[in-house]
């Protein structure tokens, strides 16, 4: 096969480097320098064309804006205040992003807040340095990445470069000549075209590239350094690990504070060094301006919530932040919802370590009746899953569930639902939080839908966001909300009657010896990188197999008979459909390396296909250059939900019981992609839509100390406005 050659930088490993561990605070230029220390020479390479096509920023990118106006002028003037303050400090903790990212993302978003900042640019470039074509590529590339906050995909994990060749955007550099341009281009510019193999995707062990660990680590020591961190009840949500020399390794702490002492402990031959003071430029910004929100709490809760965030973020205690959590817990239905930490472990290539995430949202009330008619009713639908009792919590406390529009969402993607919080001992005791996100999910237009048949795309088009509504509620309060852990305190009790509870698929009792979590483990401890697809995978099931139960839909105000089976079918529909676009998530096996699934979610959905596929509810209707996914709507609440509960019960147990090695076993099976769903890939590639981006408003104190809301327009270049608006050309916090 013919191949374009792609004139990149191939970084060589280079094993005589010394790791400076004076770097460490100074947040993630540690990992910078590490970095250029251990890549060396530059060579040239050639990537195929196919490569290069999968990898470029599409040339058009959907951009919607998240309307927040109406619901936000709703709110007090103290409310308002309340909200301003804290979507500045998760826009600032947001920038942690980048550099979790990859090592390049922090100096491409400090040249694009200076490139983008220079007046009249475009017509400075255009037409005379470059087309307008190749100024809209550049636009499409800056609003994919800001969108991302970084130039990884934040859902599919794999890299993206720009249209626009190297060669173009040199020359418009050169053009505008400016210091701090000219600066951060000759940082990024070689590692943000680079398609070097190992730095196509993010994973560990030769096998992609991950900011939380240094590139030299091996994933059987990030084990082993695990191991040290159970023993210790030490949480890895706010941590990275960096091996400094053989069997040394360094466990660094994300804190404001720099000044606590470096702790040294020897586990197994190894010494691990707990590091204070990671990214301490960006939370001392989170700090302060938590401080400025603590005047407008509206309650105890809030306050204690907020002094809880602050002890956490300055002083790195998972602890602190676990309290916040549940003084969070307790502030039911607030005018204002917010959440800010490090909360999910989707992008961690082990799955243990968290991604910052901080959002804030008013609530929307008409749907949060809703959402709060299926609280009510709980302990009724909790006994419909298929389960026996003893699998489930004694006592279900009683979330708050509330559908908000987003004012902030500060991470790398946005997502349609979320259930916090994430600590297992927090949602066992103290309960947890649902909240969908409104704004979000109905933030679609109509469109010609790929793989389904032309019979359903008009109902698919006028239902499926309710039908996603739908499917989110059930996620995320039965799904995420439901089951139990086995446990093991530290006096060696466990949580359950012994003898008593019996496993349903061996029909034995539980062994109060290896069917549960030994005291210091967790979920994402024991399941690692399957934990993440393992749970959504049962949430997703949950939301299919009780969509179709009539009570429910009755709940959501879908009485009459005829809407109500056409909703829960487009839900099942989605579901199907999903299966088949996950493949585009799918990596397969390369020269030697293990094919791998980019994103938990979709990891998740090509599972749930493959159990519709084999229960026959779902057919494929394969051609050479297309695929239709046919579902028997007339099965659903038959031969669908019971093949469903059945796969659901096996995740349950798998879960409670702490059982990893059948987990591997069962999704190893479920999610293999053989080679006639290899081949459906390829179309799913062919006809691949781009992910849509928002557009957030921004807050901002007027001269009076009033909040002003800021909208930008539904574009690449209002998203690019949005960004320099927020943060101007502040590169402090990343010297």
């Amino acid at each position: 096969m013919l191949k374009k050659v792609f004139k990149l930088k191939n970084f060589v490993e280079n094993k005589n480097f010394k790791f400076n561990t004076l770097l460490i605070n100074n947040n993630n230029n540690n990992y910078n320098s590490f970095n250029k220390r251990f890549y060396s020479k530059n060579l040239i390479m050639s990537v195929p064309s196919s490569v290069i096509e999968n990898h470029l920023v599409p040339k058009e990118i959907p951009v919607y804006r998240l309307n927040a106006r109406e619901s936000f002028n709703l709110l007090t003037e103290k409310e308002q205040l309340y909200a301003h303050h804290i979507s500045v400090a998760c826009w600032w903790g947001s920038k942690i992003c980048l550099g979790q990212t990859s090592v390049e993302s922090g100096p491409i978003f400090n040249l694009f807040q200076n490139l983008f900042s220079v007046p009249d640019l475009k017509s400075t470039v255009v037409p005379n340095i470059i087309s307008e074509d190749e100024y809209t590529d550049l636009l499409s590339y800056a609003a994919t990445f800001y969108g991302n906050m970084g130039n990884y995909l934040s859902f599919g994990d794999s890299k993206f470069i720009p249209r626009i060749s190297k060669e173009k955007l040199q020359l418009v550099i050169n053009k505008v000549n400016d210091n701090k341009v000219n600066q951060y281009w000759s940082k990024s510019s070689e590692l943000m075209y680079s398609l070097d193999k190992q730095v196509r995707e993010l994973g560990i062990d030769g096998n992609g590239i991950s900011t939380y660990y240094s590139p030299n680590i091996t994933k059987a020591e990030i084990e082993k350094v695990q191991k040290f961190m159970d023993s210790k009840s030490l949480s890895p949500y706010n941590t990275r690990l960096f091996k400094v020399s053989e069997n040394n390794y360094n466990l660094l702490i994300a804190s404001a504070t720099t000044s606590v002492p470096t702790t040294s402990h020897q586990f197994d031959g190894y010494t691990i060094n707990i590091v204070y003071g990671d990214w301490n430029k960006n939370l001392t910004k989170v700090v302060d301006n938590l401080k400025l929100a603590l005047p407008y709490a509206a309650n105890d809760n809030q306050t204690n919530m907020l002094k809880k965030y602050i002890d956490s973020f300055y002083g790195g205690s998972i602890d602190d932040h676990k309290d916040s959590q549940r003084w969070w817990i307790k502030d039911i239905s607030p005018a204002v919802e917010t959440n800010i930490g490090f909360i999910e472990s989707y992008r961690d290539p082990y799955g243990v370590r968290g991604e910052w995430e901080g959002f804030v949202s008013m609530v929307n009330k008409e749907m949060s009746m809703k959402f709060g008619k299926l609280t009510d009713n709980a302990t009724i639908f909790l006994s419909k899953l298929p389960w026996d009792k003893s699998f489930e919590k004694e006592k279900f406390n009683k979330p708050d569930f509330t559908s908000l529009e987003v004012l902030t969402f500060a991470s790398t993607g946005i997502p349609a639902g979320i259930n916090l919080s994430n600590y297992d001992d927090i949602r066992q005791t103290d309960g947890f939080k649902n909240v969908s996100l409104g704004n979000v999910i109905a933030a679609r237009k109509d469109e010609y839908v790929t793989f389904i048949q032309e019979s359903d795309q008009k109902l698919f088009n006028e239902l499926s966001t309710e039908a996603f509504e739908l499917q989110v509620g059930i996620h995320e309060l039965y799904g995420h909300g439901s089951g139990k852990l086995f446990t093991t305190d530290a006096d060696g009790n466990v949580n359950f009657k012994v003898g008593e509870v019996i496993n349903p698929l061996t029909n034995k009792p539980i062994d109060p010896k290896t069917d549960v979590y030994k005291f210091g483990e967790t979920y994402d401890s024991v399941f690692k990188s399957l934990g993440s697809p393992m749970e959504e995978c049962r949430a997703e099931c949950c939301g299919i197999y009780l969509s179709p139960d009539e009570k429910i839909l009755e709940l959501f105000g879908f009485a009459d008979a005829k809407k109500a089976e056409d909703i829960y079918y487009v839900n099942w529909l989605i579901m199907a459909r999903a299966g088949i676009c996950a493949l585009e998530f799918y990596s397969p096996p390369s020269e030697g390396a293990p094919g791998k699934w980019r994103q938990a979610h979709m990891q998740a959905r090509y599972c749930i296909l493959t159990t519709f596929l084999r229960s026959g509810i779902v057919t494929l209707d394969k051609s050479d250059d297309d695929v239709i996914v046919k579902l028997d709507r007339s099965k659903i609440r038959t031969v669908g939900v019971k093949a469903v509960g059945e796969f659901l019960n096996k995740l349950m147990v798998f879960k409670a019981t702490a059982n990893i090695d059948a987990s591997i076993k069962l999704f190893d099976e479920y999610t293999h992609v053989n080679d006639e769903f290899l081949a459906i890939r390829d179309i799913v590639l062919a006809k691949k839509k781009p992910r849509k981006v928002f557009v957030q408003a921004h807050t901002y104190l007027d001269s009076n100390g009033k909040v002003c809301l800021q909208d930008f327009d539904d574009s690449t270049q209002g998203m690019i406005d949005s960004m320099i608006t927020r943060f101007g050309k502040d590169d402090s916090d990343m010297s």
